[in-house]
């Protein structure tokens, strides 16, 4: 029973516990004040009456008329003339009289008065005895009319205190219900903080849970950090800050293997000529001092808001990978130009020269092939000896479509037709079962079905991305209420900051919400945290119809996700660079460990992307990996 019915049970059976007290006390009361009243008359109409009858007591008749005047002229119940010897010589009794009291009232209540006693005297003889008795009509509804207004007066009272009661009580829980909503997110593991209310036993309550909150974002924080460290000590180059030649190498694969917008890029890699020959000419200290300052100039290309990443893949090749660039020549220029900055630099002493080679590439093609492209095109520009970049072309083969206007129409064509279907692999739990299956979009452009790596970077630039993204959302609902099956969809960063999409989402997800429940809705990494306003908006707006939301490619701005620690999100998956080859590596094991722990803190489930092996599987089990996805996953 909720509190309010709680207090009005309360004020009803308080009030109707004080009305009974005032009730019968009044009543009480009441009774003898009118019984004694009632006699009182009785009396004095009884003595009044008997000494007009004594005066003509020698004449019945008159003594007859005397007394029917007096019960006519009145309320009397009876009256009546005994004579000595106890026979009734006259009597009127009115015992009809109607009366607009219920009859319970009377039999509650009864009001019982002695009639009144006179004697009548002809001369000195005793004519006879007169009794009078007045009607108690009045008296009980003089009586029932207070018993009323009683009542009404304890039923108002208790309705203001029902109503004030009402008003404090809601006063009260308004506060209450964020330390319900507190509780339950903590019980969730989202640590959130809200403020603390006026009541100083809830404001005690509610300062102890934002300790918790917050000593356990702190603790998270801490931890991040550690990770964040350790980190940079297994992958990253510790002269230059950049990226290692393994590291950087998996993170190419991770970009080639997706099926999204960043599948295609760009590849720059410069290579710092004669590096022995400029230790011995002007100290390693000064070469030093150039090497870092090219891995300031190239780290300088590499803001927080992008994915690019640069590396060093031995002692003077540099590389920068771009995902979703499509201009490969401009990127290739921009490092030419930092790289001159740096080496033209006051304090360096040496001549150098730093040969650049550039390669686009393709969605799906293998590390060896591309490195084999770019190594030509850097020992191309290597031979010139001009300093200007060379560009390896792909080898792909040739499509029709080249320019963006075609590109448009090709896109809309092939959604206006709705030319366009999911590929499904299975990302399953540590026991086999299944979680839900990664729906990569296919379309048809031309007669040919593409995969999303070859269209989305094309629709991106167009941005169509929000208008293909809800047509994937409609066809994985179609498919879901049509196979029973959860599916998996990705939310584009430009989809994601389309409010025309969220609304159109939301909208979709009301109108099904026994689909809701089997739908997995996951972000990029990097499009989480680069607009977190905008996915905790749609995170907010989804989570409460049921549909699953969690992050992809997570890895390498992994320590900024405790920034969405609050949001309840269901899951994350973890960058197929962080798993490559995991079981051979020690301080990537050591690092994965720790990924999991600081997910699993916050609630959520943690999926290994793009598992290779068998034994990759393993070991990430025995990590805390709870689910995983890749080539080497199959359903049982």
């Amino acid at each position: 029973m909720s509190l309010t019915k709680q207090l009005w049970v309360s004020v009803a059976v308080l009030m109707a516990l004080a009305f009974g007290a005032s009730f019968v006390l009044s009543a009480l009361s009441a009774q003898n004040y009118l019984e004694e009243q009632l006699y009182l008359k009785n009396t004095d109409n009884a003595t009044s009456l008997a000494l007009s009858m004594s005066q003509v007591a020698d004449d019945p008749v008159t003594v007859e008329l005397l007394l029917s005047a007096q019960f006519d002229s009145g309320h009397y119940q009876f009256i009546r003339l005994v004579d000595p010897h106890g026979a009734v010589l006259i009597e009127h009794t009115n015992s009809a009289v109607s009366i607009d009291v219920p009859g319970w009232f009377q039999k509650l209540v009864p009001l019982q008065p002695s009639a009144g006693v006179a004697q009548v005297q002809n001369g000195w003889k005793q004519f006879g005895t007169l009794f009078l008795q007045s009607h108690s009509r009045f008296a009980y509804e003089s009586l029932w009319q207070e018993t009323r207004n009683l009542s009404f007066w304890f039923l108002g009272v208790a309705t203001l205190a029902g109503l004030f009661g009402t008003l404090a009580i809601r006063s009260i829980t308004r506060p209450l219900a964020e330390v319900v909503h507190q509780a339950k997110a903590i019980g969730a593991r989202r640590f959130i903080t809200v403020a603390e209310p006026s009541i100083p036993e809830l404001r005690t309550l509610v300062g102890a849970m934002n300790g918790l909150s917050i000593r356990v974002k702190k603790m998270l924080a801490d931890e991040s950090e550690r990770l964040e460290v350790l980190r940079k000590e297994i992958e990253h180059d510790p002269l230059t800050g950049l990226l290692l030649r393994d590291s950087f190498l998996k993170r190419i694969e991770s970009v080639l293997s997706r099926d999204d917008a960043s599948a295609a890029g760009g590849l720059v890699i410069a290579r710092m000529v004669k590096l022995d020959d400029m230790n011995q000419s002007i100290g390693r200290e000064a070469t030093d001092q150039l090497l870092r300052r090219i891995g300031e100039q190239l780290s300088a290309l590499c803001p927080e808001n992008t994915e690019r990443v640069v590396g060093r893949l031995r002692g003077g090749d540099f590389a920068l990978l771009a995902p979703g660039n499509n201009a490969t020549f401009n990127l290739a220029q921009e490092v030419a130009d930092v790289l001159h900055l740096a080496v033209n630099h006051p304090g360096n002493a040496a001549e150098c020269f730093l040969p650049v080679g550039a390669t686009a590439m393709e969605p799906g093609e293998t590390l060896s092939r591309l490195l084999s492209r770019i190594d030509t095109a850097l020992i191309t520009a290597e031979r010139n000896g001009s300093g200007a970049v060379q560009v390896a072309t792909t080898e792909a083969q040739p499509r029709q479509i080249t320019d963006l206007e075609s590109w448009r129409v090709a896109l809309n064509q092939a959604l206006d037709a709705d030319r366009l279907k999911l590929a499904r692999f299975p990302v399953i739990d540590v026991k086999g079962q299944l979680l839900h299956f990664e729906t990569p979009v296919r379309l048809c452009i031309e007669g040919d079905w593409l995969t999303a790596g070859s269209v989305l970077p094309w629709a991106s630039r167009l941005g169509l991305m929000p208008r293909l993204d809800i047509k994937v959302v409609e066809r994985a609902l179609e498919e879901i209420a049509e196979q029973g099956k959860p599916l998996g969809v990705n939310i584009s960063p430009e989809a994601l900051c389309d409010p025309g999409f969220r609304a159109a989402l939301i909208q979709k997800l009301h109108k099904a919400p026994q689909l809701a429940n089997s739908l997995w809705l996951e972000i990029s990494e990097g499009g989480a945290v680069r607009h977190v306003a905008e996915f905790r908006q749609l995170v907010e707006s989804l989570k409460p119809l049921g549909a699953k939301i969690g992050i992809e490619h997570v890895g390498p701005q992994f320590f900024r996700i405790g920034d969405l620690h609050d949001l309840g999100l269901d899951y994350v998956k973890i960058d197929s660079s962080l798993i490559r080859g995991i079981h051979e590596n020690p301080g990537s094991q050591a690092f994965l460990r720790g990924l999991c722990m600081i997910v699993h803190s916050i609630g959520m489930t943690a999926i290994a992307e793009g598992v290779q092996c068998l034994e990759e599987m393993r070991c990430l089990t025995s990590l805390g990996v709870d689910g995983v996805t890749g080539p080497a996953v199959k359903l049982p």
